[in-house]
């Protein structure tokens, strides 16, 4: 289950979204250390985001309605990513950029961290990450619950490592062909989860409200 999670945590951070945009910008000028500072920070604020989404759901319990749609609606949203991710096909500058500075931590980390909690539903949607992704044998009101998916939060860091890395080789090795086909797998990754997901919670709601 937690290899399982950090896999999701990897297929939620590789579609090219504002963080990785930055990642991107920084990481062909300033390299390894530049492009990861950003995701550190991006990392902190999604954090946050799941702690807030982890006292909401404690206000219910294991079978409650509630619980079950949040779940619900989690997985539809992973399908819905999956499907954007997997149809995308804008194009990217990859140029260098002259006006972005030579990194520093402090800047790296603030970034990252704005522009992963700007958006205004995104407690909502790791409120909807949460409850789909909680096993059914954890009860959600415990840290146990919490720390389990923690591993998603390792996994955006996992992947933050490796699109750093790439692009600490530089913009040879760093192209749109990439861009697409790391966009294109994880959206098929992000669709996967999100049936898997969404198959656990219909069976929790047809447990609440059986049909007959």
């Amino acid at each position: 289950m937690f290899l399982e999670k950090v896999l999701l945590g990897v297929t939620l951070a590789a579609p090219i979204g504002p963080v990785s945009l930055e990642m991107i910008k920084r990481g062909l000028r300033n390299g390894f250390l530049g492009a990861f500072i950003v995701r550190l920070g991006g990392a902190i604020g999604n954090t946050l985001c799941l702690i807030a989404a982890y006292f909401g759901l404690s206000l219910f319990d294991n079978t409650s309605p509630s619980l079950a749609f949040c779940s619900l609606a989690g997985s539809l949203v992973l399908i819905y990513l999956g499907v954007k991710s997997f149809l995308d096909k804008r194009s990217h500058l990859l140029s260098l950029t002259l006006d972005i500075p030579r990194y520093s931590i402090g800047n790296g980390l603030l970034t990252g961290f704005i522009l992963s909690i700007a958006n205004p539903i995104g407690i909502i949607f790791w409120l909807g990450i949460f409850a789909a992704t909680l096993d059914s044998s954890i009860d959600g009101k415990t840290w146990l619950g919490l720390f389990e998916n923690f591993a998603i939060i390792a996994g955006v860091l996992t992947w933050g490592i490796c699109l750093s890395g790439v692009l600490e080789l530089g913009k040879r090795f760093f192209n749109q062909k990439l861009i697409h086909s790391i966009t294109m797998i994880a959206g098929l990754m992000l669709i996967f989860f999100g049936l898997k997901y969404g198959y656990k919670a219909v069976g929790q709601l047809l447990t609440i409200f059986p049909l007959a």
